[in-house]
């Protein structure tokens, strides 16, 4: 089902001339009558129709459905997605990009756009069950958003959104799993189906729990796993190769395979010596890797990208970056006024709000400055400005959060 009103009147087109003689109206009408049949065929043929829409990025479609009965029927179907998905999946057409927090509500900034993006048409569509609650929860993976919302009352319902359908639903949490996160599992290429792996733990004994909910048979199965971390960062769980992957601040990094609900071992970087945690900055997948950004040190402006091998032996440094040259194109990221060393604890004003690679080798970095959301390119040290912000919001973001449809 999907909600909110289509409108379904035909597509007309209207010529009109000031002036016409007998010949011109000739080649005129002659035009039509060749324009006519091939808009209506195109019109009535699902092949060429499915190719045309299959070159089209999300937004587009969304607004496509509401042409008419027949367009929405070919657009939602489970074919059409499942062909649209695997052949943009990796494409220039993806939406990629991290959501801001304004409170009550988030705005999404896209990486292939020049402004920022309201996400205001998804609480329009949940308004149904959303009603007066507040978002307190968004989780993301290759299309699919899990949004929590939190009642008066401390209770929170959960819904999977499907961005390009618009489709949703309800994920029913048994009574007794106080929800810490929620973590989505999807691959488009392999199945339509997903799961969302909930990260829990009981009002009676402090450690935390996992299980899987599987949209396909509507049930949860219990992991025998369980982990005493609390610095689990268990918000951030990414999904690569058929698992999802947490870093913590200070214990060891987990893995928990989706099919097996088991622990799958799985490489922490070092605590660098006189510190007693990691100060990690970006943790997610792209270009089919997992990588890694970790600030050691209170004066780093120099820092590594770290990718884990596919073999899960080890993390190595995948690029080294210097944004030294930053500080001279925005003056503010050093601007001590504005954040003395007493009230901020690091010199240079800016966070890593998200790392892109491609199959191709090449990887951006989306930064967060104070008053500024830029993407610097790292293969041709281009730095384009993608949005302006409060000084005083440019952390307000959740880390990483990427959607690629």
């Amino acid at each position: 089902m999907v909600s909110g009103d289509c409108i379904t009147n035909p597509i007309r087109l209207t010529l009109t001339h000031r002036r016409s003689n007998n010949k011109q109206l000739k080649h005129h009408l002659s035009v039509c009558s060749d324009i006519a049949p091939s808009s209506e065929q195109i019109a009535g043929s699902e092949n060429l129709l499915t190719e045309i829409f299959l070159r089209l990025p999300p937004k587009s479609l969304l607004r496509f459905q509401c042409v008419s009965k027949h367009w929405l029927s070919l657009i939602s179907s489970t074919y059409f997605r499942r062909l649209h998905t695997r052949r943009n999946s990796t494409s220039s057409a993806s939406t990629v990009g991290v959501f801001l927090s304004r409170h009550p509500n988030y705005d999404f900034i896209s990486l292939h756009e020049d402004h920022l993006s309201s996400v205001g048409r998804i609480f329009e569509r949940l308004s149904d069950s959303r009603g007066s609650k507040v978002l307190c929860n968004i989780n993301s993976c290759n299309g699919l958003l899990c949004l929590g919302f939190k009642s008066d009352d401390s209770k929170t319902e959960f819904y999977v959104y499907n961005l390009t359908t618009g489709h949703h639903r309800f994920i029913p949490v048994p009574e007794t799993m106080v929800v810490k996160s929620m973590n989505l599992a999807f691959d488009p290429t392999k199945s339509e189906d997903y799961d969302v792996v909930c990260v829990w733990s009981t009002v009676s004994e402090n450690r935390l729990c996992f299980s899987v909910y599987s949209c396909d048979s509507g049930i949860w199965r219990h992991s025998n796993e369980h982990c005493n971390d609390v610095d689990l960062c268990c918000y951030r769980g990414v999904f690569w190769k058929g698992a999802i992957h947490w870093f913590s601040q200070t214990g060891p990094f987990l893995c928990l395979e989706i099919d097996s609900c088991k622990f799958k071992t799985m490489p922490s970087t070092q605590i660098p010596e006189g510190q007693w945690y990691r100060n990690i900055e970006y943790f997610g997948e792209s270009g089919g890797h997992l990588h890694l950004i970790e600030i050691h040190k209170p004066q780093d402006i120099e820092f590594n990208v770290l990718e884990l091998k596919s073999d899960y032996s080890s993390w190595f440094v995948k690029y080294r970056v210097n944004l030294e040259f930053l500080t001279n194109l925005y003056p503010v990221m050093v601007n001590q006024e504005l954040y003395p060393p007493e009230d901020y604890d690091f010199p240079y004003a800016f966070t890593t709000l998200c790392f892109l690679a491609d199959e191709e080798d090449k990887a951006r970095l989306l930064i967060s400055l104070p008053g500024k959301i830029v993407l610097y390119d790292m293969h041709n040290g281009i730095v384009k400005v993608l949005a302006d912000i409060q000084p005083d919001s440019f952390r307000n973001f959740i880390g990483g959060a990427r959607l690629t449809k």
